[in-house]
């Protein structure tokens, strides 16, 4: 039953946070997040073995918008670069994407995680924070993908939001 509890307010969130984006589809998207989500756990498992001497300070450009413009940029207090595989991994990090409006438009926040620079998506090992807008969430485990605009927290899942609205429903 809270797996089940789980799986809807992941549901639910990523609809919330991305009701208005007519293109993303939840259902179809589901097997390969899944894919992703698997396979950036066990590479988060095989690269924090990897990490002997990371640099410190380290800010770099994830993805720009097609106007050239900064969207995605990873903030670290240390990390390491894997550049055969395209993967960075990172400890006290902070992720924060920007609208074409150069405004901040979402920010997530981990002790560690890793980051798929070729596929624009990440694992966030242990606890996680983040908000979209004023939706703020919070989790263990976190999956995330910058090119979908897509979040799955796996555990102790916090979601507190000012925007959602309940039409209609009486308690």
């Amino acid at each position: 039953m809270s797996r089940f509890i789980l799986v809807f307010y992941t549901a639910f969130a990523a609809f919330v946070l991305f009701a208005d984006d007519e293109a993303f589809d939840l259902a179809s998207s589901t097997a390969r997040f899944s894919e992703d989500e698997a396979r950036l756990k066990a590479e988060y498992k095989k690269y924090v073995k990897k990490v002997d001497k990371p640099s410190e300070g380290i800010v770099v450009p994830v993805e720009n918008h097609p106007d050239g413009s900064l969207k995605v940029e990873v903030c670290a207090g240390k990390a390491q670069f894997f550049n055969k595989d395209a993967i960075i991994w990172c400890g006290d990090v902070i992720v924060r994407e920007f609208g074409l409006d150069k405004k901040l438009k979402m920010e997530l926040e981990a002790d560690t995680c890793i980051i798929d620079r070729n596929t624009k998506s990440g694992w966030i090992n242990g606890l996680g924070k983040g908000h979209y807008g004023k939706t703020k969430i919070q989790g263990r485990g976190i999956y995330f993908s910058f090119s979908e605009e897509f979040v799955k927290i796996l555990s102790n899942v916090m979601i507190e939001s000012s925007e959602i609205k309940f039409e209609g429903v009486e308690l």
